[in-house]
């Protein structure tokens, strides 16, 4: 075993002492989430800004979310059981995909610029928290029985913000 006196530039920590090259899939993972993480925090404050004190706490419950995604997959845990918006993740999914009983819309919204800009920003993310998914199934779907907790939290994690932009374009006259 070779003893490093320092950590080469294009290598990283994937766990412990385990260096690996930065283009690892799980590094790119990760550097995903922290995207993700900034971008939700803009979001926030948008929201903040706009005088949407609702959306913006509930933009934070997201922001835990991811952080909660990170920790397991950085300490190789299950993801934990969590609820968002005080709704459980299945009960947010279901109602994504019935917005005529959930929000009382008449069909399947089509985002635009009239629905302004939080529903734009939240919408979004969604869409990149979408790519985090795609990018989690490639990284985390070729290896038998791993990390379908991270590639299911990213499914409802989309979910849960076209929950979000619902709930506003059902709010917005």
């Amino acid at each position: 075993m070779k003893v490093l006196s320092k950590k080469p530039e294009h290598k990283t920590h994937l766990a412990g002492n385990r260096l690996v090259s930065k283009s690892h899939g799980r590094i790119a993972f990760r550097g995903m989430i922290d995207v993700l993480e900034a971008e939700v925090l803009e979001a926030q404050v948008l929201a903040s800004g706009l005088g949407e004190e609702w959306y913006c706490t509930c933009l934070g419950e997201v922001l835990d979310y991811l952080r909660a995604i990170m920790i397991a997959e950085v300490k190789s845990e299950p993801f934990p059981s969590l609820k968002l918006f005080g709704l459980a993740l299945d009960e947010i999914h279901q109602q994504s995909h019935d917005v005529k009983a959930a929000f009382g819309l008449a069909r399947h919204p089509l985002p635009d610029q009239s629905m302004g800009p939080l529903v734009a920003r939240i919408n979004y993310l969604r869409a990149r928290v979408r790519e985090g998914e795609l990018l989690a199934v490639r990284i985390f779907g070729r290896l038998t029985g791993r990390r379908q907790d991270l590639i299911t939290a990213m499914n409802r994690l989309s979910s849960a913000l076209w929950w979000l932009c619902c709930k506003k374009i059902a709010a917005t006259p």
